[in-house]
């Protein structure tokens, strides 16, 4: 069954381009370099890195637009690390999720066809990890989060990646962490590790050896804020990527 669209969410480092009024696309993508020598009956080529390229297309209003010039700006070209992510379908927890890790705008376009008006069309370039959403939306409390079923356990670790859009007072080593079990009612999880954070962004939980089918994330601390808003995605090696 088909996804609408407006259950997708865009995520630019601790912006939400929210797909109400945006689209996206997604290009898997692999360099050549030529390897041909004076014996070659023709052009010979052989691929080397891989990487992605997300297309976003779409419209602004009101102070938004102000904001996410911003962000434009901060990231057009830069040689500082940059975070695209892209939730397939927030109407539910386990959906998939694509983040380009190590990002940056290689084209940026502003058009201002009507009045109050911003459109623009950028693309986004990095390394691609594919997983799966833990986590989307406002936490207000401590505790347990859903369990979601992998497509099998993994042996290789991975990583999460946690988009921290808002925090609502002062956070102060607010703390997020992830859990892994083989049974299905998580009687004995596995801590696979946290991610602490006192301001909003991007932050990178490195997975080291087994990740097993059940997972979950874990509200260990709202480091004295009321809440915050934030989402999370879990990649693991030969399992989602």
């Amino acid at each position: 069954m088909g996804v609408k669209a407006w259950r997708g969410r865009l995520l630019l480092d601790e912006f939400d381009f929210s797909l109400d009024t945006f689209g996206a696309s997604l290009e898997l993508t692999v360099e050549s370099d030529e390897a041909g020598n004076w014996q070659s009956p023709a052009a010979q080529l052989f691929p080397t890195e891989s990487g992605g390229m997300l297309t976003t297309t779409g419209y602004y209003t009101g102070p938004d637009a102000g904001d996410i010039y911003q962000e434009m700006k901060a990231r057009r070209g830069t040689e500082s690390p940059a975070w695209v992510a892209w939730l397939f379908d927030t109407s539910a927890l386990g959906n998939p999720a694509i983040v380009l890790d190590s990002a940056w705008a290689s084209n940026i376009m502003l058009n201002t066809p009507v009045k109050e008006l911003i459109k623009f069309d950028a693309k986004w370039e990095g390394i691609i990890a594919n997983g799966l959403t833990l986590l989307d939306g406002a936490v207000t409390a401590v505790g347990n989060g859903t369990v979601i079923t992998l497509p099998a356990a993994g042996s290789a670790g991975g990583t999460a990646y946690l988009f921290v859009r808002a925090i609502d007072g002062t956070a102060v080593d607010a703390q997020v962490s992830i859990e892994c079990d083989s049974v299905v009612g998580m009687s004995t999880p596995t801590d696979k590790g946290a991610i602490q954070f006192s301001a909003v962004g991007v932050y990178e939980l490195a997975l080291t050896g087994t990740v097993e089918e059940y997972v979950r994330v874990v509200i260990d601390d709202l480091g004295g804020a009321t809440g915050f808003t934030a989402a999370l995605a879990l990649c693991v090696d030969g399992v989602t990527q």
